[in-house]
């Protein structure tokens, strides 16, 4: 048992392969075959080259580590520690066909759970420790959901938020600056620009903006030195759906599947909306029963061996121009936390459509 443990570690092997190539070359373009796009692929042959990066950051998260705890500067070059990660790859696909009809269930984060040497044996107890009963949290059933209302009704409620379908329609552009804090006090200087289905997520640094956009059903991504190249697809849901007015002007389009919840959100009554966003991410949104105010987003990205989960929450409501807006979120990511300061919302902006078209590479980028 503890030999097939600490093989699990090296599964983070194949994430340094990626993660690294991404650092070096990898503004690699989207669509087509991970083999085709990045070096030494073998288990993992077959899979689409979009889904690779996010495979490699779900491994990051899993085992609390970065590409570095696997590989050598040579990404490329074999290893007995890469060839490992793949039979781990290999048992944890195996487990889920033959156990979970090939389902996702089993991952790497079921046993590591953060720490790059899973615990095999239980916990010792503590101070705080009591004896199980049936009345204990992880030995009660899990209830029934209750139903909330229907889901056109909390729509029609969050649209109220921005003065109806009317008020909506009213707000043909948007731009919001905003500054996000991560976890160890690095602040990012940011904007939002929307107008209908095009929208850029700028961050301004000092060697040039990076900056993900999306003009209709076309996604980039340029970095500070001009390099561009195709958005990934998780790249390009995640923009939108981080984008307050896209989700506001789609949402009776946007998700499908739709079911209700009352739920308990920060010891506050919530509504939650469940479904199937773009036809393939799972989303939960949060409203207030009272206000309609979105409080929560939740949506998580797909990757070959399970989810990448990203969570917003909207706070500090204020009127803009008749439509209420949210200047203070907070974004946890497995592997990112950020809070987000907004500084200043513009709506009904001019903003030519050329802005929002992939750029061309400039002089020293890629």
């Amino acid at each position: 048992m503890y030999r097939i443990t600490a093989k699990m570690v090296l599964i983070s092997a194949l994430c340094v392969l990626a993660m690294a190539l991404a650092a070096t070359s990898a503004f690699a373009q989207a669509g087509g075959r991970a083999e085709a796009a990045f070096k030494d692929i073998k288990v993992l042959q077959g899979t689409a080259a979009d889904q690779l990066i996010p495979t490699m950051q779900f491994f990051e998260a899993s085992l609390g580590v970065t590409c570095n705890h696997c590989h050598a500067a040579d990404r490329a070059a074999n290893t007995p520690i890469k060839e490992t990660a793949r039979q781990m790859i290999s048992m944890v696909k195996a487990i889920n066909r033959d156990n979970f009809k090939g389902a996702k269930t089993v991952t790497c984060n079921t046993c590591h759970r953060g720490a790059t040497d899973p615990e095999a044996n239980p916990a010792l107890a503590t101070a705080n420790y009591k004896p199980w009963t049936p009345d204990s949290p992880n030995g009660a059933p899990n209830l029934p959901p209750v139903p909330g209302p229907a889901a056109s009704q909390l729509i029609d409620n969050y649209l109220k938020t921005f003065g109806g379908e009317a008020g909506l329609a009213k707000i043909q552009s948007r731009v919001v600056k905003y500054s996000a804090t991560n976890s160890i006090g690095i602040v990012a200087n940011m904007e939002m620009v929307s107008k209908g289905d095009n929208s850029l997520s700028i961050t301004h640094a000092d060697g040039g903006d990076a900056i993900v956009g999306h003009a209709g059903n076309s996604a980039w991504q340029r970095a500070p030195n001009g390099a561009t190249r195709d958005a990934r697809e998780d790249e390009f849901d995640g923009l939108r759906l981080q984008d307050p007015l896209y989700v506001a002007t789609h949402l009776k389009s946007l998700i499908t599947n739709m079911e209700t919840r009352r739920v308990r959100l920060n010891d506050q009554d919530a509504y939650q909306l469940r479904g199937m966003a773009f036809g393939r991410v799972p989303v939960r949104l949060f409203f207030n029963p009272k206000s309609g105010n979105l409080l929560r987003l939740v949506y998580l990205l797909p990757n070959v061996v399970g989810q990448n989960v990203v969570r917003i929450d909207y706070s500090d409501f204020r009127n803009v121009q008749g439509a209420a807006f949210p200047f203070a979120w907070v974004i946890a990511r497995p592997l990112g936390y950020q809070t987000v300061k907004v500084e200043s919302v513009q709506q009904n902006v001019p903003l030519e459509d050329s802005r929002f078209a992939k750029p061309t590479a400039r002089a020293g980028g890629q």
